[in-house]
């Protein structure tokens, strides 16, 4: 049986991930299995939640928090439907680790200790075609505020850390067989019809 493909939709805040994915469950007639990184499982869900949300939370603890989230959703979810033939769609996966975690936190000497970590939660489950929704961080952080919802640990840091955070994601995109960036400031009609294309080419092959 041929392996399902795995493809990971980035970007920082605001990017329109929510909304591309959205438009790509409309769209696609695959069998797909979508997720949430961190979600889509019991464990990973309630993880998502400290790490969005909790109080007085270490940069070690936090790393470490991801990846157990990571590795349980790998385990449970993403590898067995790719074992089983079936495509995968994932809102975030180890890019935004490193971009968040290493580049956004300021750990450059921790750069290749998480690659190596990022291996052992995620498997055999590397992704075949990352998407990166490239935004100016002002203009993401303006959409997260436009959506009045609660705002996240992430979403409250300064501007800086958001700038690191898009250097990270554009200094690894080429760590993968397929890193597309794809500039998101631009209206979502335009960014999505860019984004179904990188998915629709993936998935004839």
């Amino acid at each position: 049986m041929q392996r399902g493909k795995f493809i990971v939709i980035e970007g920082g805040e605001g990017a329109g991930k929510d909304a591309n994915i959205e438009l790509l469950k409309r769209d696609l007639s695959a069998d797909i299995v979508w997720v949430k990184d961190p979600g889509s499982t019991v464990l990973s869900g309630q993880l998502r939640e400290i790490t969005q949300h909790g109080e007085n939370l270490s940069k070690e603890a936090e790393l470490f928090l991801f990846l157990a989230s990571r590795a349980q959703l790998t385990h449970e979810v993403i590898a067995p439907a790719l074992t089983a033939g079936t495509h995968v769609i994932s809102n975030r996966f180890d890019p935004s680790t490193m971009a968040y975690q290493v580049y956004g936190r300021e750990r450059m000497e921790m750069e290749d200790t998480l690659s190596a970590m990022s291996e052992i939660a995620r498997g055999d489950a590397v992704p075949d075609l990352v998407i990166f929704l490239d935004v100016p961080p002002e203009e993401g952080l303006r959409r997260a505020a436009a959506r009045k919802e609660r705002t996240t640990r992430f979403e409250a840091e300064e501007l800086a850390f958001h700038e690191r955070v898009r250097a990270g994601y554009l200094a690894h995109l080429d760590d993968y067989a397929r890193g597309v960036r794809i500039d998101a400031n631009r209206p979502l009609e335009e960014v999505y019809a860019d984004v179904k294309a990188a998915v629709e080419e993936l998935l004839a092959v």
